[in-house]
């Protein structure tokens, strides 16, 4: 069962493919529907192999490199292994995303890749390690927009709620209604918060597949998760925020916590530093441009084929 990549049931490799009219095939399995095109070989000349980031496209960089025969080291600043897949996973209704993880996370250790944990990846270390290919695999940060009060003690980001490193009161609005602002909204209410998302476009998940999207609205729904669209923040205070709608009417709306979850924007610092200082440099994911499980994880699979 180990070796079995579990479905991670977003539909963005499979069933909107089809609706594409493109090529079927798998968001955690790249060569689906084209096996024998990417099959992957064994390298003509071996190389040592460095992947700067832990995350779902590092992990897989990592693990086809492995498969083709290379040496490879992969440097991670955290404790543990999964980049965004670790708060992505937290709520109760990703336990697919859970089993993701584990899957990679275990073969990367069955292909003997060298995994260094609570390690920086400074420029003066990647030049000691001297890789002759190198992955950058950074990720991305959260978005913090220029309002008033964005400082604030009760403004945290959703990747520190879902991570626990900072805790929500009892009545929460969530800024964003993308994928992320959704299900931290669900989770959020799940947890017995009374939730509200605003958004400044007309709609939610304008960014999450059709079938998704409907089966996550009416969980929404059915936790009593207040949307509110068309509308745009202009202040954060100590008792909630102020919102300006689409007929330029100001109101107030109080809470307990403002959660951010407007987007991500890549990690480039290591990038910028490490250009013409090694032979072969592959940014993936997130740091690129921050995007799905599905970019990084094809991205990763794509270019540590030709390595």
């Amino acid at each position: 069962m180990e070796d079995i990549r579990p479905c991670i049931g977003d539909h963005e490799g499979c069933h909107k493919r089809l609706y594409e009219r493109k090529l079927l095939s798998c968001t955690v399995n790249p060569a689906c529907g084209m096996e024998r095109e990417f099959v992957i070989r064994p390298a003509e000349r071996k190389k040592s192999v460095l992947v700067v980031g832990g995350g779902p496209g590092g992990m897989e960089a990592a693990r086809v490199a492995a498969l083709r025969g290379h040496t490879v080291t992969l440097l991670e600043e955290e404790d543990v292994l999964g980049g965004k897949l670790i708060p992505a996973a937290v709520p109760g209704f990703k336990e697919e995303y859970r089993k993701l993880l584990s899957y990679l996370c275990t073969q990367i250790e069955k292909l003997g890749v060298n995994v260094r944990l609570g390690q920086e990846a400074s420029p003066e270390l990647i030049e000691e390690i001297e890789p002759e290919v190198l992955f950058i695999a950074t990720g991305g940060k959260a978005i913090l927009p220029e309002i008033p009060g964005i400082e604030r003690k009760e403004v945290i980001t959703a990747v520190d709620l879902l991570l626990g490193k900072r805790e929500a009161g009892e009545s929460v609005i969530v800024m964003g209604g993308g994928l992320v602002g959704c299900e931290t909204a669900l989770y959020l209410a799940e947890e017995g918060k009374k939730v509200t998302i605003v958004e400044i476009l007309d709609s939610v998940m304008r960014d999450v597949y059709s079938i998704n999207r409907i089966h996550l609205e009416k969980m929404l729904t059915d936790r009593d998760v207040r949307i509110l669209t068309r509308v745009e923040v202009r202040e954060i205070s100590g008792k909630g925020i102020a919102l300006t709608d689409q007929w330029g009417k100001i109101s107030t709306l109080k809470a307990d916590t403002v959660v951010v979850a407007i987007g991500f924007k890549p990690d480039e610092g290591l990038l910028g530093s490490l250009r013409g200082k090694v032979a072969e440099v592959y940014p993936i994911g997130d740091c690129v441009l921050p995007r799905r499980v599905i970019n990084a994880m094809w991205e990763g699979f794509r270019i540590a084929r030709f390595v």
